[in-house]
């Protein structure tokens, strides 16, 4: 039962690592925030699963993936999305403290705090 619901929580992620790069800004952006949306759903999956090795492979690697497609921070076209570069790699953090926690991470928590602000301004940053 344990390996069925691993394989469910495989299938969403492999679209997002088999896209091509994005080279625009405003598309790595959308990209990003899609990819951490569709992973906070999937980290109370791992978080359930309760698995080290279930995280890494479908938690950690890809959100190092995505997080690896941005350019170095200020690189010329990307300023106005810094924030959900910023937010991706607060996810990283964020998604290892929820899993040491078992979900249990409280919403007032400096990473909690950190990675919701970026999140929240990468949204503001997409609408402008």
């Amino acid at each position: 039962m344990k390996y069925l619901s691993l394989a469910v929580l495989a299938l969403p992620l492999s679209s997002p690592l088999m896209a091509a790069p994005k080279s625009k800004p405003k598309a790595l952006a959308q990209e990003t925030l899609q990819f951490i949306n569709d992973m906070e759903a999937n980290l109370q999956i791992a978080i359930r699963i309760g698995d080290k090795y279930a995280f890494y492979d479908y938690i950690e690697k890809p959100t190092l993936a995505m997080a690896d497609k941005w350019p170095a921070v200020g690189s010329k076209g990307y300023d106005d999305y810094v924030r959900c570069q910023f937010a991706v790699q607060d996810f990283r953090v964020y998604a290892q403290d929820q899993f040491k926690a078992k979900g249990m991470l409280p919403k007032n928590t400096p990473t909690t705090k950190e990675y919701l602000r970026n999140k929240r301004e990468c949204q503001a940053a997409l609408k402008a």
